[in-house]
């Protein structure tokens, strides 16, 4: 087989040799990695316990071969399989991604998931080459204990029971990563372990004996990653935070990110750099770049699942190569999500579809290497040796193959905030210019509203600021627009908006819509659009905004409701 890569001149050829060859590595601008999903070895009876768990039930089986797409160069692989792991090394390598971040699930001594990275990764020929990592997903799954379901436990002891289960297993290792000789560990609910060890004060005396436990071994404190939004990271002794993911859509998308329904790639892409430009910027902790490759849920969700349609390896490339700009300096780190979640359509490892062209565009934006080269893969009766499907079971994922696989239908946005556009034609049905007092509006979780200048001035006081105007009367099926000129401080990157009418006079979170703001604490008008439905009809009653957390001051010029 000899295929050129889409837009890269590159050949895949087909390996008849022994084994898996060695790989041939590309050095990379960045310390560049992948998270990998473990367990597409799981099948029936292929568990760890004498009791039936999560390990046996196979994704391969009940999910993505019931389904025309995605479908692996590698096939429907046993990945606990030193060769498979092999063959995901030399790819890596080869196209400057230089360790793996295996998804590790762990709960108070029992493990799920876990002979990808015990028996094929660390067994594999080339897993010396490879650094590798922890991600430990500490979320809910069939957990147990002697046979019967447990809650998880992330108290002192059972914290200091896994950093000796990792330290003798995995930190020891030369191939482990490190940032300054410091053993990697990724934690996905990093809240969870606050809660549960009293707040950050809390956990951060947990971690120093979890440190303290690690010396006691010969090796450095944890670089302890937190994902997420990085609340509360630093003073709970987080050397960084990051995202497994950053997939859904700005505030001024024409679309939702809404399970049943599509989004379109670009908007995805947008939404990251989105992210990337709010959160590179803190000083504490550090910041480890979260690259997207994609998201299909549909294998798992079926009807259900949200879709990102439109993926390209030339956008891909483009998302790439824009995430070198907010690359940490202090640990030069980015993760792609993911190497191989063929269930949720988060991909760059080869598929049927694409070949190797993301991995192609992976290595033409990370590294210096030149685009002509050659990628190998294993023959087609080797594909079948890795196989976790018998033969009938091959036969009926082959003809779903040619089956249609539409997408979901896009889910445009009910409610449509656009800045700085045009004022709508209409007169105001009601307008707030805030001449010389509040003129009704009143607050929550702010200091007493204050008008300087014409303009109104909001000082948050808490984390759920309000301003809020209630004893409205009027028609929404005249409502053109509602249109509101405010400056927001730098930083400040979204509010929210939230309305009661006469038939639903309660206000909640089924009745209300984001706002994407300039955070360039320049003045900027905001156009609120929406249709109607069954919670935006009748009479307007109460409108309310919330604007920042705590210490965040937010200015309004006015805020006027249009006629159509």
């Amino acid at each position: 087989m000899i295929v050129v890569a889409l837009g890269v001149h590159a050949e895949v050829q087909t390996w008849t040799g022994e084994g898996v060859p060695a790989p041939e590595p590309v050095t990379a601008k960045i310390t560049l990695g992948a998270y990998i999903f473990p367990g597409w070895y799981r099948d029936t009876g292929r568990g760890d316990y004498p009791y039936r768990t999560h390990d046996e039930d196979s994704e391969w089986k009940w999910a993505v071969a019931k389904q025309p797409a995605p479908r692996p160069l590698l096939g429907f692989y046993d990945d606990s399989l030193p060769e498979v792991n092999d063959w995901h090394i030399k790819w890596a390598l080869e196209h400057g991604i230089s360790f793996f971040a295996f998804d590790w699930y762990w709960n108070a001594g029992e493990k799920r998931l876990a002979r990808t990275l015990e028996q094929g990764f660390l067994k594999a020929r080339y897993a010396s080459q490879m650094k590798f990592c922890v991600h430990w997903c500490n979320h809910a799954l069939d957990w147990k204990r002697d046979g019967k379901p447990a809650p998880l436990d992330f108290s002192k002891p059972a914290l200091l029971q896994m950093t000796e289960y990792l330290a003798d297993h995995y930190f020891k290792l030369p191939n482990y990563l490190t940032v300054d000789g410091r053993p990697v560990l990724l934690v996905y609910v990093p809240g969870a372990l606050i809660q549960a060890n009293g707040g950050p004060a809390g956990f951060r005396a947990v971690l120093e004996e979890m440190n303290r436990l690690l010396r006691a071994k010969g090796l450095k404190d944890l670089y302890c990653v937190a994902l997420g939004d990085g609340r509360n990271a630093a003073e709970s002794g987080f050397s960084a935070f990051s995202a497994y993911a950053y997939y859904g859509a700005d505030l001024d998308s024409k679309y939702e990110w809404k399970r049943g329904y599509s989004l379109p790639y670009a908007d995805m892409l947008k939404h990251f750099e989105t992210m990337w430009q709010i959160y590179s910027p803190r000083k504490e902790p550090h910041y480890i770049v979260p690259v997207g490759s994609n998201w299909d849920d549909r294998p798992r969700a079926r009807k259900n699942a949200t879709v990102i349609t439109g993926r390209t390896p030339d956008l891909f490339e483009q998302h790439c190569r824009a995430s070198l700009t907010y690359i940490d300096p202090r640990n030069n780190l980015a993760i792609i999500e993911a190497w191989n979640e063929w269930g949720e359509g988060s991909f760059i490892e080869p598929d049927a579809e694409f070949g190797f062209a993301f991995l192609d565009r992976v290595r033409r934006v990370y590294t210096d290497a030149p685009d002509a080269h050659i990628d190998l893969v294993p023959s087609a009766s080797k594909v079948i040796s890795f196989s976790m499907l018998n033969p009938e079971e091959r036969a009926a994922a082959k003809a779903l193959e040619s089956q249609p696989y539409p997408a979901p239908p896009l889910a445009l946005r009910t409610t449509q905030v656009v800045a700085d556009v045009p004022l709508p034609a209409g007169s105001p049905l009601k307008a707030w210019e805030f001449a010389e007092n509040a003129e009704g509006w009143f607050v929550h979780q702010t200091e007493p509203l204050r008008v300087e200048n014409g303009v109104l001035i909001a000082r948050a006081t808490g984390d759920d600021p309000q301003i809020i105007a209630t004893g409205l009367n009027i028609d929404i099926a005249e409502i053109d627009a509602i249109v509101l000129r405010m400056r927001a401080p730098e930083g400040m990157r979204t509010g929210q908006g939230f309305w009661a009418t006469d038939k639903e006079p309660a206000l909640s979170g089924s009745k209300a819509f984001g706002i994407g703001l300039k955070s360039d604490g320049e003045w900027h008008t905001y156009r609120i659009t929406k249709t109607l439905d069954a919670t935006w009809c009748g009479k307007l009653r109460t409108l309310r905004f919330d604007f920042g957390t705590a210490g965040d001051t937010v200015e309004v010029d006015w805020i006027r409701i249009y006629k159509k």
